[in-house]
């Protein structure tokens, strides 16, 4: 059952996060709109003014999100992603009219992909806000609590089923790559290759990475919560995850990934919610270094700071220029290249063993990348411009109103009725760095595992909770009369 009864913050502390937000936002936002008003580039004021919204909204709606005293790590992320890639990147890369894959873009493009944007954020917003659970007076959400009804045996048994199943998948996946999980990207690339003809290896690595982001950290949650969980099998849990998606084989965002999910977990309310400075400041500065280990020749040669003007014009902010990109072709895909209903059911069958085949490469990203003549087409594509492409603008406003909901569970139960929201709001929150950046064809599977894995704890527990499939003692239903002598 989930425990709602944690109290809001101290006032002191919430207002340290106050000013330390507010000023982080600030020295961002200011410096990045003089910049795109100073700029040379003739810009529209209606652009101008959509591209200072892509700023202001986020950085208010994190603000009060980091604030709540329902806090959400999850919601947090996702206005803290919007801000730096889609807000503070894109007026930058707009202040220099240099784009990273250096495209030359319409001011029209520009100006609807900022509309899809905002459109995104106020349907996200609106849905969220209205679904989000709701909590009885003076209560906030808090980690799940699974105590009551016995030990929860088949939550349980459930957990340690899985997590083992994990620990074996994973193990087996890190002995079968061997010493490539440490010789670089180059290496790492040509063994996943050479694995491919393995029956089963592709779901093998899939589960392996998936499950590194997601089921350490529902562990390490149900552990807090009292679930008795051996503390060896998740350790043994943690760093079998955390070879399968180590630095060495370059996967920036992965690695990420999964230690935003276990250190979210494992530290309490507050310090969660400092996780968005962290990461807003990381990504302004050095994140574009931290390639440092990738071993291709294709990374950076040390990790070092730099001013955001200069981080935020790289190939890794490439995502409002991929949404421009897809405004510039949305409905005239030439020839020969997935539709619009290929691209929507791929990233689904993509997972799936024999009909992946029919879907091969029916990624978002590509398709666009050489419908607007790029030469470079391993690229992604954000979430915004893969709804917009897929549905135009009524695509988008289901795509976020699908995503607000599930944002809006990640703020608790409320209701005290079930562990699925708090369960699934860490891994969330980590999955958001690489669904955000897309293209669903490579990511969504990741978030329906997560959704699979939490609502099968929840079931588990909530049959605990009414004693649904328990196996009771068998008890004398007249005690009191045979002590009597009747």
């Amino acid at each position: 059952m989930v425990n709602s009864a944690e109290t809001s913050e101290p006032t002191p502390r919430r207002a340290l996060l106050a000013i330390l937000y507010v000023t982080l936002l600030a020295a961002l936002a200011v410096p990045a709109i003089g910049a795109l008003y100073r700029s040379p580039y003739n810009w529209g004021d209606g652009t101008k003014a959509q591209a200072v919204l892509l700023i202001a909204v986020p950085s208010v709606v994190l603000l009060w999100s980091v604030l709540s005293a329902r806090h959400s790590l999850a919601w947090s992320i996702y206005w803290t992603w919007s801000l730096v890639f889609l807000g503070l990147a894109a007026v930058y890369q707009m202040s220099a009219n240099a784009f990273p894959w250096k495209g030359v873009l319409l001011e029209e493009h520009i100006n609807t992909a900022q509309r899809i944007i905002l459109l995104a954020h106020a349907t996200v917003f609106l849905v969220a806000l209205i679904a989000r659970p709701s909590a009885r007076p003076g209560q906030v959400n808090a980690p799940p609590q699974v105590q009551g009804f016995g030990d929860k045996p088949q939550l349980k048994k459930l957990v340690m089923l899985v997590m083992s199943g994990h620990i074996l998948v994973a193990a087996l996946f890190c002995a079968l790559m061997g010493p490539t999980l440490f010789t670089g990207r180059l290496a790492f690339q040509s063994r996943l290759v050479g694995m491919d003809g393995l029956p089963g290896f592709g779901s093998m690595y899939f589960l392996s990475n998936a499950g590194a982001i997601i089921i350490p950290a529902m562990v390490i949650l149900l552990r807090k919560s009292r679930l008795d969980i051996p503390k060896f099998g998740i350790f043994l849990s943690i760093a079998v995850s955390f070879l399968a998606t180590n630095p060495l084989i370059g996967s920036r965002f992965l690695t990420g990934s999964f230690l935003v999910a276990v250190v979210a977990a494992s530290v309490g309310a507050y310090a969660r919610r400092w996780i968005p400075f962290g990461t807003i400041a990381a990504f302004v500065t050095l994140f574009p270094t931290l390639d440092l280990l990738r071993g291709d020749g294709t990374g950076a040669t040390q990790i070092e700071l730099t001013p955001p003007d200069e981080t935020l014009t790289t190939f890794d902010y490439d995502s409002f220029e991929m949404l421009v990109r897809e405004v510039s072709v949305q409905g005239n895909l030439p020839g020969g290249l997935p539709s619009s209903l290929e691209l929507l059911i791929a990233p689904f069958l993509r997972w799936i063993p024999v009909l992946s085949q029919t879907v091969l490469g029916d990624a978002s990203g590509p398709v666009v990348a050489k419908s607007s003549g790029m030469t470079f087409t391993n690229v992604s594509m954000p979430l915004w411009g893969e709804s917009h492409l897929i549905g135009s603008w009524a695509g988008v406003v289901i795509a976020f109103c699908l995503f607000g909901l599930l944002l809006a569970r990640t703020t608790g139960a409320g209701n005290g009725q079930s562990i699925f929201g708090p369960l699934i709001e860490t891994p969330t929150a980590a999955l958001l760095f690489i669904i955000l950046r897309g293209s669903l064809y490579e990511v969504l599977g990741y978030l329906l595992l997560a959704a699979a894995i939490a609502l099968a704890f929840a079931n588990a527990e909530r049959r605990d909770r009414l004693g649904i499939g328990i196996n009771k003692p068998w008890t004398d239903p007249y005690p009191a009369m045979l002590h009597r002598g009747q």
